[in-house]
């Protein structure tokens, strides 16, 4: 569908001169927040003041599970914890919108960072943020008719972006933020690299949706 993330130029230099292997945790954890502040300066700034003006550009990366840690969070800022079996799913994901706290919050130790170079991981914890920012445009954005027509959206999607989230086990109402979210995040990295306009690989009308919620003018 996509080219690889790295063959764009101008990203690399910016996180191209550590080896991943030489840095402690402490130093990957300010490399990850590095990266997610070069993410937010690579959004449009039409879609960045979209962001500051419903309070979501906030930011942070961890090295922690995202649901025992949100849940921390949410709890210290007077909000009741969510239940066992939602932290879990939470624990799971590599990133996470967070509305209470308006904050994107990342784990640079995701098991699917693991295997990952230096570079690749700059460009995969990017690419995590900027789907984490069409979350937040599509929880505060897409209306309650857009949501009930997830199923529906779903079917028209790239087969293998409906295929990840469907085995993600995501709920039928949360089809359409993912959607949303995934193609965002691949139309932030076209528009790096050059391109712009409906990607050929996306439907008209899922591109038209992302359009309207999100702000989209590329």
């Amino acid at each position: 569908m996509e080219p690889p993330v790295d063959t764009v130029p101008g990203f690399n230099a910016v996180f191209g001169g550590e080896n991943r292997e030489s840095m402690n945790d402490a130093e990957l954890l300010a490399f990850a927040k590095r990266v997610v502040d070069r993410a937010w300066a690579d959004l449009p700034p039409a879609d960045r003041s979209l962001l500051e003006a419903i309070r979501a550009e906030g930011r942070d990366a961890t090295a922690r599970p995202l649901g025992a840690y949100t849940d921390e969070l949410r709890r210290s800022a007077g909000y009741a914890s969510f239940p066992v079996a939602e932290q879990q799913r939470q624990d799971a994901a590599a990133g996470l919108w967070i509305p209470e706290l308006r904050l994107v919050l990342l784990n640079v130790a995701h098991p699917s960072f693991q295997d990952l170079d230096q570079r690749s991981l700059g460009w995969a914890l990017a690419r995590v943020a900027w789907h984490e920012w069409g979350h937040a445009l599509a929880f505060h954005r897409a209306t309650s008719e857009d949501v009930s027509r997830g199923r529906e959206l779903l079917a028209l999607a790239p087969p293998s972006m409906a295929e990840n989230v469907r085995s993600a086990d995501y709920r039928q109402r949360e089809y359409t933020h993912e959607i949303v979210a995934e193609v965002y995040a691949l139309l932030i990295n076209r528009r790096r690299r050059g391109a712009t306009g409906r990607p050929p690989w996306l439907s008209t009308e899922i591109y038209e949706l992302v359009r309207r919620v999100v702000g989209w003018n590329q």
